[in-house]
C-alpha cells in the first residue's frame, strides 16, 4: 500500500482530479462578464468591442490607414493572453470550450507549480496538502474555468515565483566562485516576469515583493549582472506595449485604458469603461466570504472563498507569525513567511487601488491555499478529534467546489443559444459575405473568408441565404460572442432589429428575398443591458411576426425553467 500511496502517485491523482474539476462541462456553461468580450477578441486577435462608449483605434482610424502599431497591443490590456487565445482558436476552432481551454491547461499546470514552490520550503506532506487544496478550492476551480485574463496571469505569476527562487538558488554558487554560473534561471526569471507583464498589468505587485524580499535576505544579488540582465529581458519583452503607448499618446494625448485610468488622464474616447465598474475595496470582506447569490434563488456567476477556508488561512498566517517571532522555524520557513507576508501586503495595496472584484481576489488564492494547508497540517498533528475536523473541512471544500462550479451555476441561456445557432449553421456557408461600414473590419471579414476558401469550394451546394436578426438589448458579452463573432469570423449576415427595419424600409422586402431569417428575441429573464432593456423595437418586431401566425421554432430555457430567448425562423 505504501508503494501505491507514494508522493509521485498522490501528486498524479491530485493533478488528474484538478483537471477534472476545471474541465467538466465548461463548454456548456454561459460566458459571463469579460469572458465573452475577451474570447470574441481572441478569435481574431482584434481590438474591437462594438461599443460607442468605449471605442478602439480601429474605430478612430476608420477613414485612414490603420497604423502598424495598433497590432502591438490592445487599448485596455497587453497582448499575450489574446495571442494565446488566438493560437488555441486557430488550432481547435472557436467555441465556448476552446475559449476556456487555455485556463484549464494553465490551471492544471498551476497545481504542479504550487507543489514545487511549497516543497522548496516545507515538508512533502504539506506540499501535497497545499497542492490538493489548490486543485479543489472553489475560487481556484472557478477562475481556471473562465476565459478571462486572470487564469493566464495566475499561471505566469506562479511560474515566475518558481523561477525567482531557482534564480536565487543558482546565484549562491556564483558568489562563491570566480567564473560565470552555468544556470540560466536568471533568464527564465526574466522571461516569465515579462510574460506576467504582457498578460495583465496587475502582476506588477510582484516587483516590490521581490525587491523587499531581496533587501531582507539577499542584498548581494543587487550587485550581480544576472539580475539586471533579467530585468533587461523584461523590458525587451514589454517593448511592444511601450511602443503602442508611445504612439497612442501621440494620437490621442493619453495612454492605454489602464495607464490612463491610473494616471487620471482625460479619455474622451472612453466615456464608459467596460471592466472599470468594479466592487470598491470597502467591499473586500463581503466579496471574499459571501456573494454566492445574485438573488434569493439564483447563484452568482462568481465564487467566493467562504468563511471556513478563510478562517483556516488566518490560522495558518498566525501559526507562521508565531513561529517567526519565536524563531521556532527553520531558515527556509522564515523566508517563506516573509515572502507570503510581502505577497499579501502588496496584493492588498493593489486592490486598494483597483477594487475588490472577485476576479482580482483570485490573486490571493495561492497564498491562502498555502496558509490553509499549514494550519490543517498543524491541526492534524494535534489530536484525533482535530483530524476529524480536518477531514470534515476537506470534504466541505470538495463538495462546495463541486456544487458551486459544476452544479449550481447560473443559466441565462447564452451557451444554449450559441449551441443552437451552431447546429443550425453546421456544415453550411453563407451565400452572401456581409460587409461592415468600417473598412478595417471588412479586412477582418475577408481575411477569415480567405482562410476557409477550401471549405467554401467544397460547400458550393451547401451555401445558404441566411441571416440572424437580434434584439440588441442584451449585455455586451452576448453581443460579442453570439452575434458579432458570427458576423466577423463566420461571414454570417447579422443585423440588430432597428438596422434590419431600416434596410427593409430603404430597399424593400425583396432586398432579403429567399433569405432564411433567424430572429433572436431576448426575454426579461436573461442578461439585459441596463441602458437598453426598455427598448421596444424587438417586441414590436416579434408582435408583427406573431400577427402573421409565426411561432418560435426554439425557446431557450434557463434557470428555474424560465424562458431566456425565443428564436423565430422564417423566409421572406
Amino acid at each position: 500500500m505504501s508503494k501505491i500511496l507514494n508522493s509521485r502517485n498522490l501528486l498524479l491523482v491530485i493533478i488528474v482530479l484538478a483537471f477534472i474539476f476545471r474541465i467538466w462541462g465548461i463548454g456548456d456553461r454561459d460566458l459571463f462578464g469579460d469572458e465573452g468580450v475577451d474570447a470574441f477578441r481572441g478569435v481574431g486577435y482584434v481590438d474591437y468591442l462594438g461599443t460607442s462608449f468605449q471605442t478602439q483605434p480601429i474605430d478612430w482610424f476608420r477613414d485612414t490607414t490603420l497604423p502598424w502599431w495598433t497590432n502591438l497591443s490592445f487599448h485596455d490590456f497587453p497582448p499575450l493572453a489574446m495571442i494565446i487565445q488566438r493560437a488555441f482558436f486557430a488550432v481547435f476552432g472557436d467555441s465556448i470550450l476552446v475559449a476556456r481551454l487555455p485556463a484549464v491547461i494553465f490551471g492544471t499546470l498551476s497545481v504542479l507549480l504550487i507543489y514545487f514552490i511549497v516543497r522548496r520550503f516545507l515538508r512533502e506532506g504539506i506540499a501535497l496538502l497545499a497542492t490538493f487544496l489548490f486543485g479543489i478550492n472553489s475560487v481556484m476551480v472557478w477562475i481556471f474555468r473562465t476565459s478571462i485574463l486572470e487564469p493566464i496571469l495566475l499561471f505566469f505569476i506562479l511560474l515566475n515565483i518558481y523561477y525567482f527562487f531557482k534564480f536565487i538558488e543558482s546565484m549562491s554558487g556564483f558568489r562563491e566562485s570566480i567564473g560565470f554560473p552555468k544556470s540560466i534561471y536568471w533568464a527564465l526569471f526574466g522571461v516569465t516576469f515579462g510574460f506576467v507583464a504582457l498578460t495583465k498589468y496587475t502582476g506588477v505587485f510582484l516587483l516590490p515583493v521581490y525587491f523587499v524580499y531581496l533587501l531582507i535576505y539577499d542584498r548581494k544579488i543587487f550587485k550581480s549582472w544576472q539580475l539586471y540582465a533579467a530585468l533587461l529581458i523584461v523590458f525587451l519583452l514589454f517593448t511592444p506595449v511601450l511602443i503602442y503607448n508611445f504612439y497612442l499618446y501621440q494620437a490621442t494625448g493619453h495612454f492605454d485604458l489602464q495607464f490612463a485610468y491610473l494616471l487620471g488622464q482625460e479619455t474622451p474616447e472612453w466615456t464608459g469603461l467596460v471592466g472599470k465598474v468594479q466592487a470598491p475595496f470597502s467591499e473586500i470582506w463581503k466579496n471574499l466570504a459571501t456573494g454566492a447569490y445574485e438573488s434569493p434563488s439564483i447563484f452568482s456567476s462568481v465564487v467566493s472563498y467562504q468563511i471556513p477556508f478563510l478562517v483556516s488561512a488566518v490560522m495558518g498566517f498566525l501559526y507562521f507569525l508565531y513561529r517567526f517571532v519565536k524563531k521556532a522555524g527553520s531558515q527556509e520557513e522564515r523566508k517563506l513567511t516573509i515572502f507570503l507576508g510581502l505577497y499579501l501586503i502588496f496584493v492588498t495595496l493593489l486592490l486598494a487601488k483597483i477594487g475588490s472584484a472577485h476576479r482580482f481576489l483570485a490573486l490571493y488564492g495561492p497564498i491562502f491555499v498555502i496558509l490553509s494547508s499549514v494550519a490543517l497540517n498543524w491541526l492534524w498533528a494535534k489530536s484525533s478529534a482535530l483530524k476529524f475536523l480536518v477531514g470534515v473541512f476537506l470534504v466541505w471544500e470538495i463538495f462546495y467546489s463541486i456544487n458551486r462550479n459544476l452544479i449550481q451555476v447560473p443559466d441565462y441561456g447564452i451557451a444554449k443559444l450559441d449551441h443552437f445557432l451552431e447546429e443550425e449553421f453546421k456544415g453550411k456557408e453563407s451565400g452572401v459575405i456581409p460587409e461592415s461600414d468600417n473598412p478595417h473590419l471588412n479586412v477582418i471579414i475577408k481575411k477569415f473568408v480567405n482562410n476557409k476558401k477550401g471549405v467554401l469550394r467544397q460547400a458550393q451546394d451547401k451555401r445558404v441565404l441566411a441571416m440572424i436578426v437580434y434584439n440588441d438589448n442584451v449585455e455586451l458579452p452576448i453581443l460579442d460572442w453570439v452575434f458579432y463573432r458570427r458576423f466577423f469570423y463566420h461571414s454570417t449576415p447579422v443585423l440588430f432589429v432597428e438596422n434590419f427595419n431600416k434596410a427593409i424600409s430603404a430597399q424593400g422586402e425583396n432586398y432579403f428575398k429567399n433569405f432564411t431569417i433567424y430572429f433572436v428575441q431576448s426575454t426579461e429573464n436573461t442578461l439585459l443591458n441596463q441602458f437598453k432593456k426598455e427598448k421596444i423595437a424587438g417586441l414590436e418586431f416579434e408582435n408583427r411576426l406573431q400577427e402573421k401566425g409565426l411561432r418560435p421554432v426554439k425557446i431557450i430555457y434557463g434557470h428555474n425553467n424560465l424562458p431566456m430567448f425565443r428564436v423565430y425562423k422564417f423566409i421572406i
